[in-house]
């Protein structure tokens, strides 16, 4: 897994870029669309919103210059479709809404499995607030508590602030006392934290981020 400061990330040759939300038309997104394979097309993951949440992100993604895309609905198709869709992706975007469980319930066995093998072939994984909150060893859910991510990025919470940055410090101390030996970082609109196949991390956009260590973390510490 590639290690800088801090940071232990899913092992690939894609890059890995997690962002605050507010993102069409940024910074952050136009640089994720130029580190997509030439000719690889879009799957736009819309379980935390809805289709024409979905399908209006990927017209705009289109009308910037991205590769042709289509929507994956992750809590529905058959395994061989997911397989099928994502291998191929040359980016997988993991889009924002207000239903993070089904998105979290819905990238489970083929989807994830598929998510990964692209990511491992140079896929880039782009995670747009809930999309990005997911990729963390935990997230908060709907009613307020945390529940287990997918450890892409090892013991982080990531918290998509939204407008509101930098956020209040209890609301953070909460969750860091619940688990000290994870970090969170906070990721405000069109900012977006990216992670690159050889250790890379960049800061993209509007660059409203922070990142605040529990008491027990230990740097570069993997999860079990």
């Amino acid at each position: 897994m590639p290690t800088a400061n801090i940071f232990t990330w899913k092992d690939g040759r894609g890059w890995l870029i997690l962002s605050g939300g507010g993102i069409q038309g940024s910074d952050p997104e136009a640089q994720a669309l130029a580190k997509i394979p030439a000719g690889d097309p879009v799957a736009y993951v819309f379980a935390a919103s809805d289709i024409e949440a979905g399908d209006q992100h990927l017209a705009d993604l289109e009308d910037a210059g991205a590769p042709a895309g289509y929507l994956l609905d992750v809590t529905s198709e058959d395994d061989a479709t997911l397989r099928a869709q994502l291998n191929e992706a040359g980016m997988i975007l993991l889009g924002d809404g207000p239903n993070v469980a089904a998105l979290r319930g819905g990238l489970v066995g083929a989807a994830a499995e598929a998510m990964q093998s692209a990511f491992a072939e140079g896929a880039v994984i782009f995670g747009i607030g809930a999309g990005a909150a997911v990729l963390g060893a935990y997230f908060v859910a709907a009613q307020g508590d945390l529940r287990p991510g997918f450890g892409w990025l090892t013991n982080a919470i990531i918290l998509p602030t939204g407008g509101t940055f930098p956020l209040e410090d209890a609301k953070v101390q909460k969750l860091l006392i619940e688990h000290p030996e994870c970090y969170v970082i906070a990721l405000g609109d069109e900012s977006a934290l990216a992670f690159g196949p050889d250790g890379q991390v960049e800061t993209w956009g509007e660059r409203r981020l922070g990142v605040t260590l529990g008491t027990a973390y230990i740097p570069n510490a993997q999860e079990g």
